[in-house]
């Protein structure tokens, strides 16, 4: 899994709620950050909602808080994410906010802050899941409202999920991330879904994350292990010269990875809810690619229909082109 070397060499603060001191994980995320400032508090909201807070300045300096969730952990999927033909889609809520900072991050949206939770009582979120599965099959995004791969250096979130899918194989487990992942297992219900992204994109918007080539790397070592995975080409993000940008970067892709061995790929552009628009251009006020011109569709903001069908049109020719199109989900 993918290293501390992702995350800052400490969080100059650790808010801590004090039912969470009982806690092993607890322990365990502390253990790697004995330079930090440990604050105890009552409840996490009165730290991640607190108001007046500045995501752009927060972005180069982000906090860490310690919590117990006693609220909602599974969620039913939104209608922007793709579900793979999985009647019983979900996500978890594992942590929130993520060490990376994407300009176009729906979570620069969702939350009124760049600090980032760990939930420590997983034991619970198990117990709930064991429930859902007496009903029936279960799809699962774990790494939905963060990037538990990046996180894996200090928080054994992954590999607790993972265990669970393992035992489980009615219970089909998505770990998404763009982090630099070197131990994936190999049960064909787990899912590493690998957010790939040209290198002109990841320089201008997708800060802190891995270069193209490291996350390529990532693939073919999980390939290696056996491990199913899934090519997430999405967002496409526009730049001016997109055409040459985003054909560049299939060959790239093609050249550096064994397409056959690929479990599936998703396909969109980007898309957010129009109400967490304003937020994320409030977060990344020079971000071209938060700044253009969206088009407005049932509450979403997306690139005109035209465009859209530009973007999406160059890969999924590609795609289909390198023997690829059974295994395409492409969001119109």
């Amino acid at each position: 899994m993918c290293g501390i070397s992702s995350l800052p060499e400490v969080f100059s603060h650790i808010y801590v709620e004090k039912r969470a001191r009982e806690y092993i994980m607890t322990e365990q995320v502390l253990s790697h950050f004995k330079g930090s400032t440990v604050i105890d508090i009552e409840h996490y909201k009165d730290v991640f909602n607190r108001p007046g807070q500045d995501l752009y300045l927060q972005n180069s300096s982000k906090n860490l808080i310690i919590a117990v969730n006693e609220g909602k952990k599974i969620f039913k999927g939104a209608p922007v994410c793709q579900d793979f033909g999985f009647d019983r889609f979900y996500y978890a809520e594992s942590a929130m906010n993520c060490i990376f900072s994407c300009d176009y991050c729906f979570l620069k949206g969702m939350y009124g802050t760049s600090n980032i939770v760990i939930f420590v009582n997983y034991v619970d979120y198990l117990k709930e899941c064991e429930k859902m599965l007496e009903e029936g099959p279960v799809y699962l995004c774990a790494s939905f409202d963060t990037d538990l791969a990046a996180l894996s250096g200090i928080c054994s979130w992954q590999s607790i999920w993972e265990d669970f899918a393992a035992s489980h194989p009615e219970f089909t487990l998505e770990l998404r991330t763009k982090a630099a992942v070197s131990r994936v297992t190999s049960k064909e219900n787990i899912i590493y879904a690998f957010t790939v992204s040209p290198e002109k994109i990841i320089k201008l918007y997708e800060k802190n994350t891995p270069t193209l080539k490291t996350r390529l790397n990532s693939i073919n070592n999980a390939l290696s292990q056996g491990a199913s995975v899934r090519l997430c080409f999405d967002p496409i993000i526009y730049v001016k010269d997109y055409e040459l940008c985003y054909n560049e970067f299939v060959d790239t892709v093609l050249d550096a990875v064994d397409i056959k061995l690929i479990r599936d790929i998703s396909i969109g552009t980007f898309r957010i809810s129009s109400g967490y628009l304003q937020n994320i251009r409030r977060a990344c006020p020079y971000s071209s690619a938060v700044h253009f011109p969206f088009a407005k569709e049932d509450g979403y903001a997306v690139y005109p229909k035209k465009l859209r069908q530009s973007m999406i049109g160059i890969l999924e020719n590609r795609l289909k082109g390198a023997g690829c199109e059974s295994k395409l989900y492409v969001m119109p």
